[in-house]
């Protein structure tokens, strides 16, 4: 897949218009505080439905406008298609072939993975980052999972609205049968994507570590050889009912479980240094893209802000030799353009000022 032509109308600070991007390598150039970054959420944002600096609309609408539109003209499988998202009145608009669709209609066609400088946070941010991450990665390849996320959280929310309504235990009962049926798919589905992955993170960062060893396991509020088991959710609920009255929510489920790093055989969270941060979501990243072509022989888009600047040169060497390798298409920011090592042919955008032009 790529993205052949995206438009802009009152996107953050990025000048309206349209532009057509090459199939592999597209390098966008410019200063600081410019735009760049602003151009790489905006094709993250109509892949993902996903904002991924805000979680507030209307911040994506250029200041003193009240609407804002970004439409993509996608080439994948031999196949044109036209999506397209919007703010309006402070309401996300979705199109798809130029019709309004349901989130569930829109996925399936773009498929990005978005590097950025704070990636690194992964690893020692709270488990809620890495759970996101997770679920992510196994969407991009199975769009079909956001309707278990969502299941599980329409759910839980029914169990918490009964917690705080003092609901009878009969009730609660009743209604966590089918919060426990949610909960066993949602996990199922992750640790089986995790069987797979784990490998390919570990092997990938033995390599760019220059040898240093990192696992990954998934912690679950159920035993291991119950994760698929709804009983094993019910019994979880009823143990914690009076504590869970108490508190009006629930406390333990897929919601609170985490994906753990660690190295060697201590927790990446609290021991490894700044760099072999770095290097650890480096080793995500590639391993979810790697998953991707191996698994549903997909190409996604990359995008890149910045990161080379965040790496030494062993991990820039790393990234950039992936990179030539890559056969999809890259989109890849940097206020130098000898900074990359790339020797690949490529296009390079300027962004000054929000106005994007071709060098």
């Amino acid at each position: 897949m790529h993205l052949k032509q995206l438009s802009l109308l009152s996107f953050r600070n990025l000048e309206d218009g349209m532009l057509a991007f090459e199939p592999h390598f597209n390098v966008i150039m410019g200063r600081n505080g410019q735009g760049k970054t602003n151009l790489l959420e905006a094709i993250y944002w109509l892949s993902s439905l996903r904002p991924a600096r805000t979680s507030r609309l209307k911040e994506l609408v250029r200041f003193g406008e009240n609407a804002m539109r970004v439409e993509g003209m996608v080439e994948a499988e031999g196949l044109t298609h036209r999506l397209a998202i919007g703010v309006e009145k402070g309401e996300r608009l979705l199109q798809r072939e130029g019709k309004a669709c349901s989130m569930r209609e829109y996925f399936g066609v773009l498929s990005a993975i978005l590097f950025m400088p704070d990636d690194v946070s992964l690893i020692g941010g709270p488990p809620e980052q890495r759970r996101r991450f997770l679920d992510r990665a196994i969407f991009n390849g199975n769009p079909g999972h956001l309707n278990e996320v969502l299941a599980y959280r329409r759910a839980l929310e029914g169990r918490n609205r009964l917690l705080r309504e003092a609901s009878s235990d009969l009730l609660l009962e009743a209604f966590e049968e089918s919060l426990a049926q949610a909960a066993a798919r949602l996990n199922l589905l992750r640790a089986l994507y995790l069987e797979d992955f784990s490998k390919a993170f570990s092997r990938i960062f033995f390599e760019i570590s220059g040898g240093s060893k990192a696992h990954l396991s998934y912690r679950c509020a159920v035993a291991s050889s119950e994760i698929g088991d709804p009983k094993a959710f019910m019994n979880l609920w009823q143990a914690d009912r009076v504590h869970d009255r108490q508190r009006g929510f629930t406390s333990r489920g897929p919601h609170g479980d985490d994906l753990e790093i660690h190295l060697e055989s201590r927790s990446a969270r609290a021991y490894a240094s700044q760099g072999q941060r770095r290097s650890m979501a480096l080793a995500l990243k590639i391993a979810e893209i790697e998953l991707l072509q191996s698994q549903h022989h997909m190409l996604p888009i990359l995008l890149l802000d910045d990161v080379s600047s965040e790496l030494d040169a062993d991990k820039n060497a790393q990234l950039f030799s992936f990179l030539e390798r890559y056969q999809g298409q890259v989109f890849i920011t940097t206020t130098d353009v000898r900074y990359l090592q790339i020797e690949a042919e490529k296009t390079i955008w300027q962004v000054e000022a929000g106005a994007i032009q071709p060098l």
